[in-house]
Parts: structure tokens; sequence; C-alpha cells
């Protein structure tokens, strides 16, 4: 992943000037395309993965035996229903024409039963060993990407259940990393997640706490929860639906593939982060620092991303089934290892915050406002056709990051954009120091809700696009892709005061 040569250099440098003269959007390189995602998203989609009335909450359900399959691979799943069969249709997301999705494979007729709720341990923890329903065999019908089984039951009701497929050999330009940590850090299924318990008559768990500080994968996810699909839909779907449109050149991994193969993600040029990416365990941190120091970019286009510290621990289905979060020095391991504590990365005794790696540190939940441009002339804004000081009306929302060093940085942070918002200040920044990669920060936790028109479940999960927001962030997005591709940003385009 060297440097480019000094024409490709000069076409990508985008001072005020230029842009004024060059308004288009920066160019992708032909490495940024891949001929296999062109020709999925040409078949025929399918609209109707979103048809029909969500099943209530604990009629139809179920969960993979893992986040992530190999090719070839087998991932099974373990269903619980109020009827004695159920159907699963599965499908394969992406662009599709518009329509997000192309079924896959429909299986009729799994048997099923209720099951039951297990109780949850002193740790909060709630873990079904749930037989086997049903398995798929990764055949040549599935290539990569993300998917969602729709369970349907005789009533027409249904429910998803998420699971990724990856391939282990791929060199891709960009790794798409799908946020499960996160999403299993809120998921209140069977009564505690990572931030609450189900009603006030729960037990405390072992920290005192009113949460649990264990979670498990093998579970579902809760109905309110983007109707089983986790965070996938709203804070993922919209990017997703945007690169395979592009017929970009992509790898899928879910962040616990960054925990357990880490060292891979320097095979490629750029890591996309999507939505809400919180929870990292020190061997995805120190992946992705130790890429970032190779010359690998990072897109973070959400907020409140690297913030919490995580381990994982064992059980059914793997190695990596529990995460393990107590936020504070009451994590029992600290009388032994003190540093593997599981608290904040900010905070005592790691001090160790993102803006250390990012230029960007987490502001708050009070995110909602305005966005105002800086530094209009920059690359971010190429083809965009906005002026300094343009404002893009409620364009930000949830949660926020800004620029707040604690720690010296090697570069300057550059800002894109500084908006007020409820809770303070939100920045849109970039920091690229010469020699590695570059990363991008929305600073916001709607960036990807605002950034395409993708097919999205309506409810709370998701807020709509915005007339006049859509389309600038979009370009926006579309430069960061560009200029990702091509290497290291901080050789391309150095960040900049």
């Amino acid at each position: 992943m060297g440097g480019l040569g000094a024409g490709a250099s000069a076409l990508l440098l985008s001072n005020a000037a230029e842009a004024a003269e060059s308004p288009r959007p920066l160019a992708f390189p032909t490495t940024a395309y891949a001929s296999w995602v062109r020709q999925e998203n040409q078949r025929a989609g399918d609209g109707t993965w979103l048809d029909g009335v969500p099943a209530p909450a604990g009629n139809l359900e179920g969960f993979a035996s893992a986040t992530s399959t190999p090719l070839g691979g087998t991932v099974t799943f373990a269903l619980s229903a109020g009827a004695p069969h159920v159907r699963a249709k599965i499908f394969r997301m992406g662009y599709y024409g518009g329509l997000g999705a192309r079924l896959v494979e429909v299986r009729e007729r799994i048997a099923t039963t209720s099951r039951p709720v297990p109780r949850a341990d002193a740790f909060g923890t709630v873990d079904c060993d749930w037989p086997r329903s049903f398995s798929l065999k990764l055949d040549a019908r599935y290539l990569p990407g993300q998917y969602l089984v729709r369970l349907e039951n005789p009533e027409g009701q249904y429910r998803f259940v998420p699971f990724l497929v990856r391939d282990d050999l791929s060199r891709a330009t960009y790794v798409y990393l799908s946020a499960v940590t996160t999403w299993q850090a809120y998921n209140a299924w069977g009564g505690y997640s990572l931030y609450r318990e189900a009603d006030s008559t729960g037990a405390r768990t072992i920290s005192n706490a009113a949460r649990a500080v264990r979670v498990s994968f093998n579970r579902p996810y809760d109905a309110n929860f983007a109707n089983g699909a986790g965070d996938f839909i709203g804070n993922e779907f919209p990017l997703l639906f945007l690169l395979e449109q592009l017929n970009l050149d992509l790898a899928y991994w879910t962040d616990i593939d960054l925990h357990e193969r880490g060292p891979a993600l320097q095979r490629h040029r750029a890591l996309l982060s999507l939505g809400h990416d919180e929870y990292y365990s020190p061997a995805m941190r120190n992946a992705l620092t130790k890429a970032l120091d190779a010359g690998v970019n990072v897109a973070f286009f959400g907020a409140n991303f690297a913030y919490r510290k995580i381990r994982f621990e064992p059980s059914y289905h793997g190695s990596t089934r529990l995460v393990v979060n107590y936020r504070s020095s009451a994590d029992p391991i600290g009388a032994s290892n003190p540093s593997a504590v599981t608290v904040n990365w900010g905070s005592y005794p790691l001090n160790q915050p993102e803006s250390t790696f990012s230029g960007s540190i987490y502001g708050g939940a009070q995110g909602a406002g305005s966005m105002t441009v800086l530094g209009a002339g920059g690359w971010l804004w190429r083809g965009t056709h906005l002026r300094t000081g343009a404002s893009l009306p409620n364009a930000l929302g949830g949660e926020f990051n800004h620029v707040a060093l604690p720690e010296p940085v090697l570069a300057p942070v550059q800002i894109f954009a500084q908006s007020a918002v409820l809770g303070g200040t939100s920045n849109v920044t970039y920091y690229a120091p010469p020699g590695r990669g570059g990363v991008f920060c929305s600073g916001t936790g709607y960036w990807i809700y605002r950034l395409s028109n993708a097919p999205l479940l309506g409810n709370e999960w998701v807020p709509p696009p915005i007339d006049g927001v859509t389309g600038p962030l979009s370009v926006a997005t579309r430069n960061v892709l560009a200029l990702f591709a091509r290497g290291p940003a901080g050789n391309l385009e150095p960040s900049r005061s």
C-alpha cells in the first residue's frame, strides 16, 4: 500500500482554489470496484422482506450459532415459536435496484416449539441453551455479505435473525465492519442488557447494578430491536445499501472478526465502521491502531466509537459468545490484573481515550441539531456545492463526538463541521498524520440515518432521511470512500489546521 504517483496525488489534493475550479467529487480508483458486487446487485431483488406484520414478542424468534461464518461453512439456528412449524426465508442484503434484498433460499416447515426464557444469573446473563432447529450449508448461493433470516409463522407474522458470511481470503479494498458487540450491549431480550433491566423488579447483578455486566449472543434480539434485526436496520443498512449501489469492493466482518482476525485488516485499504461501534476489546483496538500505523484508513460513520472496553468469555457455540463490561473498578479481574478491568477506555487505569488515535472524542447523547459546514473548499465537501457556514437542517442526532483532546496528537485535527447541539458542540473531523492511515469521524449518530434512501423498517430505531441533507452527506461519504481507497491518506491528504 505505497503512495500514489505525483499525477494521481495532485488529482486528489483539494485546496479552496481547486475546489472552486473543480467542484466534482473525488474520483474512485478502478481498484475500488468489484465486478462480483455489480453482478450480484444486478440480480432480481425482492422487496417483500419488509412486508407483513411483525410477530408479537415471545411468539417467534431465534438466534444464529455465530455472528459470522466463512464461505463454505455451516451456520445453525435455534428457534422458539408458538407454532409447530415455521418458514425461513433467507435474504442477502444490498442494493438490488433499490429493493434492498435478494431472496436466496426458502426453508419450509421447520419443526419448532416454544422454548423457555432462561432466568438471568448473578451477572444478569440470559444464555439460551436451545437445541438446533435448522442449519444452512453456505454453498455457492451464499456470497459474502450481510444476511437476514425472515422467520414466518402460519399467521404470516415475521421476525428477523441476522448473520454474516465472510471471505477469510479477501483482499478487498474496504472492510465493512458490523458492530455486533454494540448490538448485544443494547439487547434487552430476556430482561437485561448492559444498560438496563426490563423492569424495576429485577434482581440486581453481582456489581450491585440494575443491569447486566455480562450479556450473551446465545439469545434472540428483542422484538423492539428492529423486529429481531438488532442494530443492522438503521445504524448499518443505509451505508451497505450505498456501498453496494456503488459496486464497491467489500469484505464483510463483524467486530468479533476484528477481535479474532485483526492482523488481516492490514490486507485492506480502509475499515468502515458503521453507525454505533462503541464496545472494543483490547485485541480489537490493537488491530485498529496497528493498521492505522501501517497505512490503513478508518472511517467512523457514527459517534461514540471505541468507548467502552470489553472482554469475552466462552459459552455455547464458542469462545466469544459472552461479552463482559463492568464499566467500573467493580470488575473482579482487577484484583489480579488491574489493567484488564472493563472500564471506559478513557478512564483510569487505562487512560486511553479514542481521541489518541482519531482526534475525536465522545461528547454525549444530546446531539440533535443542524450541521454547520466548515472548510467547504476542502476535499470532504467537493461536489456538494456547499459553502462554509452552510447549514444542513436537522442533520444531527443521537450521540455526538467533538474535538477536545486530552492527549497530544501527531498532526492537526481538521474540522469540516462545527455545530451547536443540545449537549454542546458536534464536529466532523479528519485526522491524518503523514505516513499513516487517515481517520474520518462523522461526529454524529445520525450520519448513516441521513445517508441514503434505503428501505427501512418504520419504528423508533430508524429516523428518516431528509431532503437537502441526504444528498450532500452521500456525496461527502463518497469522497471519504474515494480518498481512502487509494492508500494511506496521511501521504495523500494530510490533515490541516
